[in-house]
């Protein structure tokens, strides 16, 4: 079996308007992310958000989950 894109949980900590579009950067266990934020427009600071390879793609409930937790995508 070989290894899944890893999706990642973190805490978005910072939203601003880039020359690519609407950017931040996502902490993952004190590390922190440069996130594309343009499919997920409504996230704020302070939200948990799903992200894989630099694209945030959902805003997620912390029930049960660590912030910075990697998830496999079966596929």
């Amino acid at each position: 079996m070989t290894d899944g894109p890893a999706v990642v949980v973190g805490r978005v900590v910072e939203l601003h308007e880039g020359p690519a579009g609407l950017e931040g950067r996502v902490s993952v266990r004190g590390a922190r992310v440069e996130v594309a934020f343009d499919l997920l427009p409504e996230a704020r600071v302070g939200d948990a958000v799903l992200f894989h390879a630099g694209v945030a793609l959902a805003r997620v409930q912390e029930e049960g989950l660590e912030a910075g937790d990697n998830r496999r995508q079966e596929g």
